[in-house]
């Protein structure tokens, strides 16, 4: 929740917003596309999963003063 926020922020745009985008990506998706499973050594994952990896990694800190500077610069 808290990379969410700070994604959010760094968008510009409110968490439900950016949630209400992932859910329209997700539902807009082709079925079959998005119900297959990808195969990493032994574990296995549905394909969407990790979609927005790299937002996650550009950010080191997701402490929650972290979070409050993102939102306080906009």
């Amino acid at each position: 929740y808290r990379r969410l926020k700070i994604e959010a922020a760094r968008r510009g745009r409110t968490v439900r917003e950016l949630v209400a985008e992932g859910v329209r990506y997700v539902l807009d998706r082709d079925p079959a596309e998005s119900s297959r499973v990808v195969t990493d050594g032994a574990e296995e994952r549905p394909a969407w999963f990790g979609v927005l990896r790299e937002y996650g990694e550009a950010v080191d800190d997701h402490s929650m003063a972290a979070v409050r500077r993102s939102i306080a610069k906009g």
